[in-house]
């Protein structure tokens, strides 16, 4: 892969950390054999905060107990990502496709 390919690859990265950062949303991390699940809650060029919340419940119990761990990620290690999408209809994105407006709404 060529430099130019992996600055482009770093800076959708970025763009989409960034964005779940902003938005508070959860995220999945693939990096070097292990995922890691949680909210972005810091970002830098080279390194990505991750709040993980686990939740340690037994059946019994009416207070539930919640550990937290955050895990300092570098971004170079990383090499897939996903994140929450807007669900969309076949009808809804035929529109958009054809350049009609679109709601915001689901249907």
């Amino acid at each position: 892969m060529g430099k130019k390919s992996r600055n482009k690859t770093a800076n959708l990265l970025y763009q989409r950390l960034q964005e779940a950062l902003q938005q508070g949303s959860q995220v999945w991390i693939e990096a070097s054999d292990l995922s890691y699940t949680g909210i972005p809650i810091n970002l830098t060029p080279e390194f990505v905060e991750i709040l993980v919340l686990n939740s340690d419940r037994e059946e019994e119990e009416i207070d539930l107990a919640y550990e937290r761990t955050i895990w300092l990620v570098r971004l170079s290690a990383i090499f897939a990502i996903s994140y929450p999408t807007e669900y969309w209809s076949k009808e809804r994105l035929e529109r958009l496709l054809n350049g009609e407006i679109v709601s915001e709404s689901p249907e």
